[in-house]
């Protein structure tokens, strides 16, 4: 009997439950087509009618109710009839013959389907035999008649009723033990989670009371993607763990998190998962789950839409956290996220950015009473329409404790997963290495190196198995943890391919080191398009190394000036570069079209193996000698790379070489199309000649000046060769290092006037020396016997002032003061070196300095986290235009450096200790606001840093401004290019707050350039004064040129015809202008305020006419 009360209860809640939605569709349609609001209070009493529906049918039975009957067709052959016989003696269900089980149906009851008598199943309530009147048994067994019950009939019946009782059952235990583990789940994410800081409690609690809402608990977690809500009698707020959210992100945040939360949407979302779970067979219900989530996030969006910061600013906030979202997430069963995989993410966008709607975010009282009555209404007709036999209750008695179990058992795998996962500790690293064509590739060799100024040497990991997969697992006291968490990346190298590289982030199973990555960048200021450019590469990383194909060798010949075969020449790797798409077909495009230059193609590329810094090789790419004529073959680097190649060799000029991995023709590129005199890059295909220069050898001894001893382990490297009009782009292209008797031998300087810097070992505490040697053709080999001075060893350490913490990364300059008697030793032989002397993990130094007056500055590798120039208030006269220390034999730049303080050695010491601490300075916030009221999206700005004041990037309607002090007034310059509109704030205030920028449509000018006779100057290049805007805060910058692609400052180039337009200009605001020409020698004029005094008017396009650009006078 218990098969058939199941099966049947199955059934009546299916008709009800159709019944209800349809009806509940049916009201929808004629009274909320259009309101969310008046939707989702009628699909909210359907669900509540369709939980209570079958408890009422159960009632209104037992109460004696009578109803309609719709009972199964397959129940109605076997329907049991009873003679009347006297209710006293037949209330209770007998015994009968051989053992069976039937029991006999009081007189009063509703005709309903008995079982087979030979059905062993039915057990339940059987009396004792002794406990029955035998007059009673014997009138059982004459009053029972069955009528068409043929034994076929009653076995598909018991098949049929087990079939639905069984597969409902298990059903429901399956989806409560799933609605369970996701219960679990989110238990465990509070209790890891944690308290969000004062600022976002207090934010909160404002949000909370402006919705007249008493304010939950806010908690930070790593492991959620979008903000959610989650709990019913505790409710929370779960946030992810990013700092990178403005204070107008996290108000939209809590507005609509307060929104789920004022409307209860947490009980009626747990609600429908318990319907869905008991329901599972109706797809009505799960239609009706869906619809509710849809309509209470639309009816939160409006309340963001209505309280918050502004409907464009909110879309993309859900876009952003979309973007995020890598899986489920966990609360996707219990809790209510801002933004999840079932979101109709476009839908919802749109629909926000429809200002022609009606915003309604509460329904009137008369409007849910009258919802109510007729959903009672509903429910009673349904459960009268359909009753079930009073037997059905007690195979509901016994569900419940079926399903716990399940439940019990199934997240016992979850318990121990979180064990393991506490227990683990270190760096995980998880990943596979693929063919080009997708198949894995065994016994790959991975390995990591450095980032930074020296990748020669890669340090193997592991090698991959059978199935090309690998797994790394360092403890955090491993050293190579610390290696691999400093921005190293790692390598896979294998026989027949070209090498892949990767990040380590990439393949950690944690994901800290993606949001780390991610929250760095976003906190980097870069311009927008570079930061989104950033984000999708992080965000779209694969734990995959996908090798290339190494069918495209480098080839060719090495000749010398006369064209005759260099033997012997060594080609070396330096530097290994692909494109995202693994195709140079855009990166060449590029190339070849006008105006092209290296920076502006470099952003077509992606991370690299090694750098041109210092010449360091690739050692683990092997380095090729060319044979008796000249003739190399390179393989072992991939089709499509660009490659950079060191050619040295006897006799030879040392030189860079660029390639590529692909067939085509020579590309020639400048370092920066708007100044011809610098650097031209020559790009050539897989198969070239290399054409060295002649080389002479430089020999000689180096000494200690004082003691005239030889020193050993002294290294020599290029400073500036001949031919290289940058110093940067030939230092440490040619190497050499003394023997035990101090002797060198430095091959591979072209002809032509060369410089060579000394280094000592880094244990002595030498000062850099710098020497110049010029190389005749046709000359002997010149000798150069070098003195080095001792210094005095300088100690310290460096160090954040206001968290204690040490600076770890950074690189030092000393020299002396103009002035010190030691300083005559290296008048004419110091050099800078800015890469040499750096700061060590710890924030710690050692440098050698002279003894006396001198300055040691630094800069930390994170250059935009402090101001920068403390320290030299003290050293520097203010009345002059460039920031410069008064230091010898150069100046140092007090901009260029973060920290600067005197140092002071006795003649006789031994070292010094120096503490240098950095200073981040106040930091402000800024809203940014448009015309209409709505904060701005996105735009650049000036006024992150008080020095080198450059156009950053900025999201979500906010600037942050670092380093404020207040007798140092801040120059702010915010330009949105999408509404073009722009505006500008002074700041000087003691402690500012509540700062806002207030846009206004931005100006545009137009002009020509022109010659003292009239005809146009072509080529010319306008720019900022640079000391008119470092002393006048007051001073405007030109708006960014959005035709200037590469990198330097902010220009504009006049056209063929001398004519000039800028756009972006600030109303009110006054700028200061220079002129220069684009050719070697050029003239330089200071237009000064070229608007002649007169400011730009919002919206207001001026042509400034012709302006003339006269040579300057030498009186002037």
């Amino acid at each position: 009997m218990i098969e058939t009360t199941v099966a049947y209860f199955a059934v009546l809640v299916l008709l009800q439950s159709t019944l209800l939605i349809m009806t509940g569709c049916l009201a929808m349609r004629f009274c909320g087509r259009q309101k969310p609001v008046v939707q989702s209070v009628i699909l909210r009493v359907t669900l509540l009618a369709i939980l209570v529906c079958p408890l009422v049918s159960l009632a209104a039975h037992h109460l004696g109710a009578n109803s309609y009957a719709l009972l199964p067709a397959w129940d109605m052959n076997a329907v049991a009839v009873t003679d009347s016989i006297p209710a006293p003696e037949t209330s209770n269900p007998l015994p009968t013959e051989a053992g069976n089980s039937e029991g006999l149906p009081a007189a009063h009851a509703p005709l309903e389907a008995m079982p087979r008598p030979q059905d062993p199943v039915v057990t339940m309530n059987i009396p004792e035999a002794s406990n029955v009147s035998p007059i009673a048994a014997d009138n059982a067994t004459l009053s029972t008649v069955v009528l068409d019950n043929q034994p076929t009939g009653f076995s598909l019946q018991s098949l049929i009723g087990w079939s639905v009782t069984l597969t409902w059952l298990s059903g429901v235990i399956f989806m409560l033990t799933k609605l369970l583990r996701a219960y679990r789940g989110i238990t465990r994410v509070v209790r890891n989670s944690q308290p969000a800081e004062a600022p976002l409690q207090n934010l909160c609690r404002e949000t909370a009371e402006r919705l007249g809402q008493h304010p939950p608990e806010v908690l930070i977690s790593p492991v959620v993607h979008a903000p959610c809500l989650t709990g019913i009698r505790k409710p929370l707020i779960l946030l992810p763990a990013q700092n990178d959210l403005s204070d107008s992100v996290q108000r939209d945040i809590f507005l609509h998190e307060l929104a789920h939360l004022a409307r209860r949407d947490c009980l009626y979302f747990m609600l429908a998962r318990l319907a869905t779970a008991v329901l599972f067979f109706q797809p009505l219900v799960w239609w009706l789950s869906r619809r509710m989530e849809q309509l209470a996030d639309d009816i939160c969006d409006d309340y963001v839409i209505h309280y918050g910061s502004g409907r464009k600013h909110y879309a993309n906030t859900l876009v952003d956290f979309a973007e995020r979202l890598p899986a489920p997430a966990l609360t996707t069963e219990v809790g209510l996220a801002m933004v999840s995989q079932r979101s109709a993410l476009s839908r919802r966008v749109l629909r926000i950015l429809d200002t022609s709607r009606v915003l309604t975010l509460r329904l009137p009282v008369k409007w849910g009473a009258l919802i109510l009555l007729l959903g009672v209404s509903a429910t009673t007709s349904a459960a009268l329409l359909v009753t079930t036999p009073a037997e059905e209750s007690a195979p509901q008695q016994d569900a419940p404790a079926q399903s716990d179990e399940n439940q019990g058992t199934a997240v016992k795998p979850n318990s121990s997963e979180q064990k393991q996962e506490s227990e683990n500790t270190g760096l995980h690293l998880r990943g596979n290495v693929v063919s080009p064509t997708g198949q894995p590739v065994p016994h790959a060799s991975i390995g990591y190196a450095s980032t930074g100024w020296d990748q020669r040497q890669r340090t193997r990991l592991v090698t991959t198995d059978a199935r090309g997969n690998f797994e790394i697992t360092i403890p955090a006291s491993d050293p190579r943890y610390a290696a691999l968490h400093n921005d190293s990346m790692l390598v896979a190298l294998a026989d027949g391919y070209g090498p892949a590289v990767g990040s380590v982030m990439q393949f950690d199973l944690s994901g800290e080191m993606r949001k780390s990555l991610l929250k760095k960048i976003a906190n980097s200021h870069i311009p927008l398009e570079f930061l989104e450019q950033s984000r999708k590469r992080i965000q779209n990383a694969k734990p995959t190394f996908q090798l290339v194909a190494d069918d495209v060798p480098l080839t060719g010949t090495v000749v010398d000036i006369e064209g005759q075969p260099v033997a012997g020449a060594r080609l070396q790797v330096t530097q290994l570069r692909a494109t995202e798409t693994g195709s140079l077909d855009a990166w060449e495009a590029a190339a070849q079209k006008p105006g092209a230059d290296y920076y502006e193609i470099g952003l077509l590329l992606t991370k690299a193996i090694g750098n041109h810094v210092g010449g360091a090789t690739l050692e683990y790419i092997p380095a090729v000698v060319t044979d008796q004529n000249g003739r190399f073959t390179i393989k072992g680097l991939g089709r499509e790379r660009l490659v950079r190649l060191l050619i040295s060799g006897p006799g030879i000029a040392t030189s860079y070489v660029e390639a590529r991995t692909r067939t085509g023709n020579i590309i020639e590129l400048p370092l920066q199309a708007r100044s011809p005199s610098s650097e031209t890059i020559v790009y050539h295909p897989s198969e070239f000649t290399h054409v060295a220069g002649p080389s002479l050898p430089v020999t000689g001894v180096i000494r200690d000046a004082k003691t005239h001893q030889p020193l050993p382990g002294v290294k020599l490297q290029s400073y500036h060769l001949a031919g290289h009009r940058v110093s940067g782009w030939s230092e440490g292209l040619v190497q050499a290092v003394t023997d035990d008797q101090g002797r060198y031998r430095l091959e591979g300087l072209p002809i032509g006037k060369n410089e060579v810097i000394c280094l000592s070992a880094r244990d002595q505490p030498y000062l850099l020396y710098k020497f110049s040697t010029e190389l005749k053709a046709g000359s002997p080999a010149p000798q150069q016997d070098v003195e080095l001075v001792r210094g005095v060893w300088a100690n310290g350490r460096t160090y954040d002032q206001v968290s204690g913490e040490p600076v770890r990364g950074g690189r030092l300059v000393y020299a002396p003061l103009k002035g010190n008697p030691f300083a005559k030793s290296i008048q004419k032989s110091y050099a800078l070196l800015t890469s040499h002397y750096r700061l060590q993990k710890d924030g710690t130094y050692r440098m050698p300095v002279l003894p006396g007056p001198g300055v040691i500055g630094v800069m930390a590798d994170d250059h935009m986290l402090y101001q920068r120039g403390k320290g030299a208030e003290k050293l520097i006269d203010q009345d002059k235009q460039i920031k410069a220390i008064n230091t010898t034999p150069f100046w140092i730049i007090a901009t260029n450096y973060h920290v600067l303080a005197e140092v002071n050695p006795a003649r006789d010491a031994e070292s010094v200790q120096v503490d240098l601490a950095f200073d981040p300075g106040q930091t402000l916030r800024i809203n940014v606001v448009k015309q209409d009221g709505a904060a701005s999206q996105s735009g650049n700005y000036v006024g992150l840093m008080e020095e080198f004041p450059s156009w950053n990037g900025f999201e979500q309607g906010q600037l942050e401004i670092r380093g404020y002090r207040p007798d140092r007034p801040r120059r702010v310059q915010v330009i949105d290019a999408e509404s073009q509109q722009a505006g500008f704030l002074l700041i000087n205030e003691q402690n500012p707050t509540d700062l806002k920028i207030t846009l206004d449509p931005w100006a545009e000018i137009t002009g020509r350039l022109v010659d003292e006779a009239g005809n146009p100057k072509a080529g010319v290049k306008l720019s900022n004064v640079y000391h008119a805007i470092s002393k006048d805060p007051s001073v405007a910058l030109l708006p960014p040129d959005p035709e200037q692609k590469s990198g330097g400052t902010v220009s504009y180039l006049t056209d063929e015809n001398g004519r000039f337009q800028i756009r972006g200009m600030i109303p009110g605001a006054k700028y200061r202008v220079a002129a220069q020409e684009i050719r070697k020698n050029p003239i330089y004029i200071e237009l000064g305020d070229f608007l002649r005094g007169k400011p730009l008017q919002p919206g207001e396009v001026r042509d400034l006419g012709d302006i003339i650009f006269k040579r300057p006078t030498e009186s002037n």
